[in-house]
């Protein structure tokens, strides 16, 4: 059949073994064509299409629920439930999503672009079972990177506490997250991998020794592979599976669902599996990628010369200050992502991946920064959240000197409301000691960066997904909290920060003043009071509540400047997908707008 004729996942229970083999394999050439034409996460979902079939044939979505932890491994069960034909709008504005969406699909039944979160979803899911509602089983399926955040741990232990409860727990282990796992838990993972000796013995002993000696089974499971923290934890542990197996997943997933007690299947899988460039890569480039040639796996789209993404860019700034200042990088598990393999080669003993765990970095920089060794977290903006209590608590009460990389600041594309940089000014900005900074150009990425290096308090630096230009650094010393008049002040001036103030700088008519705002926090007053009974136009990509554009309004009442302020942002919604210029072109936020606004 067809893959776009795929309306529900029902057929699947029709199938032969032998033909849901053959249906994963056209699914993922399925995958690997439209990808290559749309971009997206490629290897997480190359790597569970056949835990995905067998999960739909077992069981009975939506009555059974599949709670997927994070959307982005969600491409087969898309496919699966009737979305294969949307596919070439996938990532685009009003298209197909990047992760789940409850919006576009009842079999959808939790959103997370966000890890870690299914152990705990599965939790309330399981109430609400208990309160009455009508369900079936509660399948929770986690990466190995994500079951090492300390969320997906609580919820394990909360889950193994209620006996009287059952969770499904499927642990997708293909030895990466995004990138290469990192810690403890991976090297246990790595351990279980390699123990043959159990396989052997199930098969060498007859069934009904299996059934006569069920106990004496288990307690030789226990003793090949030695307690581990699932068993400790209350659990019926089984594997490693073989998770490109269909007939394997399908015995085993039948197994759970007879079960009258929680379980954990833990399925050893090969992220990218299928297509060459991305099985073998242990670096994550391909996690999530752009369109690009299937023959040589080369991006489609060429680099405009003089350009480079903003991330390479500011690796290239902390290659040329650590040649004199000595810090550490932290990163929550992406070091790809955030372009800091130059930085990892050339100082690999200066760049330290926590795997995904923004609240532990986030401490364990506060630590550091106690010591008197400065530290540098890169980190998402929409990952920056997830540590915003540790960022109050541990950083910024105590005025530690710990410098936040914020990358993919602002409007962010296609991977839609979980993944738009529009909310870090806010949730910062309210915060005492913080300072919070935008550089127009990687020149003055680089003043910034020196300015963080030698101030003594937290700092924070965004910078966007997009390109920027190439250019030398023009070296300056920066003041604490000082504006620059790319434009001279008139009646009209427009208060704007980061890359767009290059393309007011050329598109603006000459008589409207121009204010690059770097510095968010503090706000320049001094400059402030020179465009005192001024018109100004606060332009921004992000949401209004807490933004510059609100600071200025207060300080406005505060200094009694009689400023003439209209602010424009983002209201109060979450932004779903889009090209950043189609996304600004709808806020009315892009510079044509505004100019048409003067």
């Amino acid at each position: 059949m067809r893959i776009e004729d795929i309306q529900s996942p029902e057929f699947l229970k029709s199938l032969s073994t032998k033909e849901l083999q053959e249906l994963s394999e056209q699914i993922r050439a399925f995958i690997i064509d439209n990808v290559s034409k749309t971009g997206g996460h490629l290897s997480s979902n190359l790597g569970v299409v056949e835990i995905t079939v067998a999960l739909h044939y077992v069981f009975n979505s939506p009555y059974d629920k599949f709670i997927f932890d994070v959307g982005h491994q969600g491409y087969t069960h898309k496919i699966l439930t009737g979305r294969a034909k949307d596919f070439p709008t996938l990532r685009k504005k009003d298209g197909l999503g990047a992760f789940l969406k409850y919006s576009e699909s009842p079999h959808d039944v939790w959103e997370a672009g966000h890890s870690s979160t299914a152990l705990s979803a599965a939790a309330g899911f399981l109430e609400a079972k208990e309160s009455g509602e009508n369900m079936g089983d509660i399948i929770a399926i986690v990466g190995d990177g994500s079951i090492q955040n300390g969320l997906s741990f609580e919820g394990l232990n909360y889950l193994g506490s209620q006996k009287h409860q059952k969770a499904i727990i499927i642990i997708n282990d293909n030895d990466m997250s995004i990138s290469k796992n990192v810690g403890r838990l991976a090297k246990k993972f790595s351990k279980i991998r390699i123990k043959k000796s159990y396989s052997i013995f199930k098969k060498i002993t007859p069934n009904f020794i299996h059934r006569l000696f069920r106990s004496v089974k288990i307690g030789f499971r226990s003793f090949i592979y030695g307690d581990n923290i699932f068993s400790t934890l209350g659990y019926k542990y089984y594997g490693p599976i073989d998770g490109h197996s269909i007939p394997d997943l399908i015995k085993y997933f039948q197994f759970a669902k007879n079960c009258k007690h929680s379980v954990i299947l833990h399925v050893k899988t090969s992220k990218g599996k299928g297509y060459p460039y991305s099985e073998y890569d242990d670096t994550g480039y391909w996690h999530g990628v752009k369109p690009f040639n299937i023959e040589t796996g080369k991006p489609i789209s060429k680099p405009k010369n003089g350009l480079i993404p903003w991330g390479q860019g500011i690796c290239n700034i902390l290659l040329e200050v650590a040649k004199d200042k000595f810090f550490y990088v932290i990163t929550p598990a992406m070091i790809e992502g955030s372009r800091l393999q130059d930085f990892q080669s050339t100082y690999p003993k200066r760049l330290i991946d926590v795997g995904i765990a923004e609240e532990h970095a986030v401490v364990m920089a506060a630590a550091i920064a106690r010591n008197n060794v400065i530290p540098i977290v890169s980190i998402y903006s929409t990952f920056m959240q997830r540590a915003y209590d540790q960022i109050s608590h541990d950083v910024c009460r105590s005025n530690n000197h710990v410098i936040f990389l914020v990358d993919r600041a602002g409007l962010n594309g296609g991977d839609g409301s979980t993944h738009q940089g529009i909310f870090d000014i806010a949730f910062l900005s309210h915060l005492p000691n913080i300072v919070i900074t935008m550089p127009k150009d990687l020149s003055e990425a680089y003043n910034l960066i020196s300015f963080a290096l030698e101030y003594k308090g937290p700092i924070v630096i965004r910078y966007s997904k997009s390109k920027t230009q190439l250019i030398a650094y023009k070296k300056e010393k920066i003041t604490l909290g000082s504006w620059v008049e790319e434009k001279p002040i008139s009646d009209v001036n427009i208060i704007t920060y980061g890359d767009i103030v290059n393309e007011f700088s050329y598109k603006l008519p000459n008589h409207i003043g121009l204010i690059n705002a770097r510095f968010i926090k503090p706000l320049d007053i001094d400059m402030l009071k020179k465009l005192a009974n001024k018109r100004i136009l606060v332009v921004e990509e992000v949401v209004k509540y807490g933004s510059l554009g609100a600071m200025i309004l207060d300080a406005n009442n505060k200094y009694d400047l009689n400023l003439k302020i209209e602010t424009y942002g983002i209201d109060d919604i979450y932004l779903d997908s889009g090209t950043t210029p189609e996304l600004r072109k709808e806020l009315e936020i892009d510079v044509d707008s505004i100019i048409k606004k003067l």
